[in-house]
């Protein structure tokens, strides 16, 4: 499935952007600000917000960044931790 994998690196490449803007002025990374704005341009994310959350924490640790585990969560959800 090219098209999977084509928005799949399209949101990694987004969180990588948004990662890189955030550590310029700050030195963590809120969860939940972070999905909103990727949301925001991607309003069809391919993974479930778990997996969002996931790969943004991973993305932040790389960054050097720390990492607000602040996601809402939806009924049913289990928490990120």
């Amino acid at each position: 499935m090219a098209g999977d994998d084509i928005e799949r690196r399209r949101l990694q490449m987004l969180i990588e952007q948004y990662l890189e803007t955030r550590k310029r002025r700050h030195d963590f990374v809120s969860i939940a600000n972070a999905e909103l704005a990727i949301k925001a341009v991607m309003p069809h994310c391919p993974v479930s917000s778990a997996a969002l959350a996931e790969m943004i924490a991973a993305g932040a640790v790389t960054y050097g960044l720390g990492v607000l585990f602040d996601a809402r969560k939806t009924e049913g959800e289990l928490p990120v931790v």
